[in-house]
């Protein structure tokens, strides 16, 4: 695709419509599962069915998005049904967080192109080419990445579509990366049923209990994206498609906003750059659209800074009132009508973009009492106003003692204007689907579990080497050299949960380490690149090994271990092959992973590796870590992830190893949970641990 796509959302089938006549070139909705907006009212079959339809006439496209993760019993009982019925519609492509659902449209409806969503958290050149290899169409980009870095995808990955987010709410969390709804609240963001704890007030602290957030307590919660005044850039930059988040947004919204828009990629398109300018008013009136205190376009240059964050209230403010035409745009066609005696009626239309159908009826008789009037004729034919299509000339060759049905006339020119129509749609082949066939359940077999331990600091690594039950360890980048003189088992080393472009060269792999955990696509498109033995690779939690389809297409690529995502529970876990695994026992779960520093934002840069502590509403404490090596904050809960009293179950499960996660604990704390584990584990004695811990989603899952 070459030219420029304004891309809208739909939350219904009336916004769908009006977005189309207001301008939108494509646009994107959910249907009644599987998308990222599950609380929205999305679309039935026939509705979708309809609103592709409508598109393709309109010369516009389709897009659903199947962007949240499936369950085994998901995927093997519902998604193939649920996808043909779209394909046979004609959708032009769906948006994939997935992998195993990525796998699956690849395998059984090849002919039909994969966006990936931004919900696989795409910052670089390396993840958007592992998507393009293995075939994917277009990647949606992470919102945090500058143009800088989408013009260093376009130019590595230059037959790749890219779509950016232009417009709308942002999250402060990685999209993708966020627990925090479903892990406090079992509302999971992953499973299009995000609560917004991002949007609640919070209080920081330092380490001696000093406030820091003196600007405000609404410290998570990003401003509006705005990139009106600088669509140029992002043309340039190389992206495709230009993106309105708002599928929960109402009709004004959606059609006010793409209006806006409409205007400007045409004005570019029409003087350039050089003569391209917003005027106030426009930016006016996208404020009164709606926004939370204010546009930001702050990712577009920085990586991140206070001045995106509402820091008071962030409620969505509009102003009533602020409306667009959204009557359809009626195409014009021309009638040529033949109406001679003895010979076959014949009525035929051309559109005015040169498409044409003609329809022949019965043959024309001479008149025994009344004859068929050229105006009876002109008005039979020219009943289109339920249509997409506006009459412009009639031209009728006609004899003038004939007599002709209205009725027959009527229906010859609803025949022809339903094959004018069909010809409007989208020129496309019938697209390929194939038979379906289940994937084989899996019997995991309770086997010998070795433990496997990550940590962060050297005082953890104390720890962990005066125990001598471990049988490997990952350690970051800095901590290697000192981990590979007083551990002897195997040395992983853990990359950063997020990969950005100016952070790459941070990363070297010593040629004596066991292997390295990746956490996200960019990683492992980088250690493609650098030709890194996958079977050396761990598939981390985040890439949401979350179904069978997932393991299968990670396994026939070539890695061999993955560590089982929070968010399955014990039940849903005993139908997951486990067979090469990692079952996380302990941690502090990973809540949230931001480009936005709450240290920055409160007090300004310190370029220190600080923990600090957020205090919510109910008086809930959550530690917050800078890593400023790779420039992101992590946000952990509260309360510690503990699943030891739940051994017997989980040795049932068949997993590779267990694996205890230390992130921001001290060397007593360390130790005292590698001794619990060992007495459980090891030993089979009963210990205590504490009582201010979660089993997350072992117990309860998530919807």
């Amino acid at each position: 695709m070459n030219q420029l796509e304004l891309l809208s959302p739909a939350g219904d089938l009336q916004i769908f419509k009006a977005v189309v006549n207001v301008g939108a070139d494509a646009v994107y909705f959910g249907g009644d599962l599987f998308g990222a907006r599950a609380y929205a009212k999305n679309f039935t079959m026939e509705e979708a069915a309809e609103a592709i339809r409508y598109a393709h006439i309109h010369g516009a496209r389709a897009y659903l998005t199947v962007n949240t993760l499936l369950k085994n019993t998901e995927i093997e009982r519902s998604l193939y049904t649920y996808l043909k019925d779209y394909v046979n519609s004609g959708i032009d492509a769906f948006i994939v967080q997935d992998f195993g659902v990525f796998s699956f449209i690849r395998e059984y409806f090849p002919d039909t192109h994969i966006h990936i969503s931004t919900q696989a958290s795409l910052c670089t050149k390396y993840g958007a080419k592992f998507f393009e290899d293995l075939g994917a169409k277009r990647i949606v980009t992470a919102r945090e990445i500058s143009t800088s870095e989408i013009s260093a995808i376009h130019e590595y990955c230059p037959d790749l579509e890219i779509e950016s987010f232009i417009h709308g709410a942002l999250c402060v969390c990685y999209s993708g990366q966020c627990l925090m709804s479903s892990i406090l609240g079992g509302r999971s963001g992953n499973r299009g049923r995000c609560a917004q704890p991002c949007r609640l007030p919070y209080d920081a602290f330092d380490d001696a209990g000093n406030k820091l957030n003196k600007k405000g307590q609404y410290i998570l919660s990003p401003k509006d994206f705005c990139t009106i005044n600088h669509l140029p850039e992002m043309i340039e930059a190389g992206v495709n498609s230009f993106k309105i988040e708002g599928r929960m947004k109402q009709l004004e919204y959606a059609t006010g906003v793409v209006s806006v828009y409409r205007h400007y990629i045409d004005e570019y398109l029409y003087r350039g750059a050089k003569n391209y300018s917003v005027s106030e008013s426009d930016i006016q009136r996208l404020l009164d659209y709606g926004n939370r205190s204010g546009f930001t376009d702050l990712y577009l240059h920085k990586h991140n800074g206070p001045e995106m964050i509402t820091f008071e209230a962030p409620s969505h403010k509009k102003v009533e009132g602020a409306t667009v035409d959204i009557s359809e745009k009626k195409m014009s066609v021309d009638c040529y009508i033949k109406a001679l005696k003895g010979k076959d009626f014949s009525i035929k239309f051309i559109s005015e973009d040169g498409k044409e159908a003609i329809v022949a009826g019965d043959t024309v008789q001479e008149a025994k009492n009344k004859p068929t009037t050229k105006e009876d004729i002109i008005k039979a034919a020219s009943g289109l106003g339920n249509t997409q299509y506006v009459m412009g000339n009639i031209h009728v060759d006609y004899d003038d003692d004939i007599f002709l049905p209205v009725s027959a006339i009527k229906n010859a020119r609803r025949e022809a204007i339903d094959i004018l129509s069909t010809s409007q749609m989208v020129d496309e082949l019938p697209k390929t689907v194939i038979e379906f066939k289940e994937l084989k359940s899996i019997s995991n077999q309770r086997t010998a579990t070795r433990c496997f331990v990550s940590i962060s600091t050297a005082e953890q690594l104390d720890a962990v080497c005066s125990s001598d039950f471990v049988d490997e360890i990952a350690v970051p980048i800095y901590l290697f050299e000192k981990a590979s003189q007083v551990f002897s088992g195997g040395i992983y080393i853990s990359l950063p949960s997020i990969l950005r472009e100016e952070y790459v060269s941070n990363i070297t792999i010593p040629d004596k380490a066991a292997g390295v955990i990746a956490c996200s696509y960019d990683e492992l498109g980088y250690l493609n690149k650098i030709d890194y033995p996958l079977d050396k690779v761990i598939i981390d939690h985040r890439l949401y090994t979350f179904n069978n389809r997932s393991i299968k297409l990670f396994k026939e690529q070539g890695y061999s271990l993955n560590c089982i995502p929070y968010e399955l529970s014990l039940k849903e876990l005993k139908h997951r092959d486990n067979r090469g695994s990692q079952m996380i026992v302990y941690s502090r779960i990973p809540m949230m992973i931001t480009a936005n520093c709450t240290v920055k934002n409160t007090v300004g840069c310190k370029k220190s590796n600080d923990i600090i502590t957020i205090v919510d509403r109910k008086n809930e404490s959550f530690s917050v870590a800078c890593n400023c090596d790779y420039c992101y904050n992590t946000i952990y809960n509260s309360k510690k992830y503990v699943a030891f009293d739940l051994k017997d179950e989980l040795d049932m499960l068949g997993v590779a190893e267990y694996r205890l996660d230390f992130t921001i604990e001290n060397y007593k704390e360390t130790k005292e949970v590698l001794n619990a584990y060992k007495g459980i584990f090891i030993e089979n004695k009963p210990v205590h641990l504490h009582d201010n811990y979660t089993k997350g989603h072992l117990k309860r899952g998530v919807e």
